[in-house]
């Protein structure tokens, strides 16, 4: 089927991902209605008003202003001044912003994969996030992480999508300002989300440079400018009073080292305890994928090894950190591991293996998908509202 026959002029894959993600929004919604507002959403709604209001600031040694103005926002817009006790009543409005992150972050997965692994590999790595439990979970209210796994996820491929076009004949720094704004924005969600979260930039920078080596003076010149523009974004969030940003900022908790955390049992605990939250399915193909890419030369390419690199990065920052900054990276790794996992899996299929590898990733997905709707419904039945 050609793309004009189709709406808005979408293709067959384009619409089948759009399906997929209107699943993946009902069951966020879903959740939505049957999760009242908790405790920990309101400290963070009532921190928002309080700086929209400019009565107090509500940032934290560990992040910005802006998952509590996220979440204030809506509210402050459309609901004026509630009380406390009305708040359940607008908990959809509360939460669309947390929601709308979700959404595109797994167009942004959908995306990307397609890109590197073609369309099969597209929709491996959209049935993965769209029916993990801890994924719906975290759309559905309001925290940091589905904010900062969607920044972190654009600081990288934004990244590495500029340093593509340093290989065009052209003036690439003024050219490419829409790309430029994009990085910035997605570095302030990333960092202003939660501040030890900066050394994303670290491996942002080194594929930028790698890829874009042609021109690694103008690769600079972008990373500074688009570190400018979130500097400035995030000035927004502390009401442009520079005093107090830069008091912030020099008040931040960057990163908790902690040197004995890395021999510690709890720490591998708390890895394996992620995984059985993300579902079944990356569970099972998470494992397989790194056996397969361990023992199969084929499937290591930039391709699949970008995205593992970010995951050991983030994983190994999870390994010696606090607690509780811990889940937040391995949270925000799980988009990078299901992009892995959809490339090994493609070259799998494609092999003379396909009829095993065939079995296990349909039957993964599967199982994931009934899993997923089968926790939901169990919740239904519980009579969670």
């Amino acid at each position: 089927m050609q793309a004009q026959q189709l709406p808005f002029g979408m293709g067959v894959p384009q619409l089948a991902a759009a399906l997929l993600l209107l699943v993946f929004l009902a069951q966020c919604l879903f959740l939505i209605y049957a999760l009242p507002v908790t405790s920990l959403e309101m400290g963070y709604i009532a921190d928002g008003l309080m700086q929209l209001e400019n009565l107090s600031a509500s940032a934290s040694p560990e992040r910005s202003p802006l998952v509590p103005v996220l979440a204030a926002l809506p509210l402050k817009l459309v609901a004026g001044r509630i009380l406390y006790y009305q708040l359940d009543d607008y908990r959809f409005l509360i939460r669309l912003p947390f929601l709308f992150c979700g959404v595109m972050l797994g167009a942004s997965v959908w995306y990307v994969a397609r890109r590197l692994h073609g369309n099969l590999g597209g929709f491996i790595a959209l049935a993965l996030y769209s029916f993990s439990p801890i994924v719906v979970y975290r759309t559905s209210q309001v925290q940091e992480d589905i904010v900062a796994a969607w920044g972190a996820f654009g600081v990288i491929f934004t990244g590495i999508a500029v340093a593509h076009t340093l290989y065009a004949p052209r003036e690439v720094i003024l050219w490419n300002w829409r790309r430029i704004l994009l990085l910035g924005i997605s570095i302030a969600l990333c960092v202003g989300s939660q501040f030890p979260l900066w050394i994303v930039l670290l491996p942002a920078l080194a594929f930028l440079l790698w890829v874009g080596h042609v021109r690694r003076g103008a690769a600079l010149i972008i990373f500074g400018t688009a570190c400018a523009v979130a500097a400035l974004l995030l000035l927004a969030f502390y009401g442009f009073q520079p005093i107090v940003f830069a008091h912030a900022m020099s008040d931040a908790q960057w990163f908790v080292f902690v040197p004995g955390q890395l021999a510690s049992r709890l720490s591998y605990k708390l890895v394996g305890l992620f995984l059985l939250q993300a579902g079944l399915g990356p569970m099972v193909l998470i494992v397989g994928g790194l056996a397969t890419f361990a023992v199969w030369k084929r499937t290591r390419f930039f391709g699949t090894a970008a995205p593992l690199i970010m995951a050991v990065v983030l994983v190994t920052a999870a390994l010696v950190t606090d607690s509780f900054s811990a889940p937040l990276f391995l949270f925000v790794a799980f988009p990078f591991l299901i992009l892995f996992v959809s490339g090994v899996a493609v070259d799998l299929l494609e092999s003379q293996y396909a009829v095993v590898a065939n079995a296990v990733v349909v039957g993964a997905l599967i199982a994931n998908a009934m899993l997923d709707v089968y926790g939901l419904i169990e919740l239904r039945h519980l009579g969670v509202r």
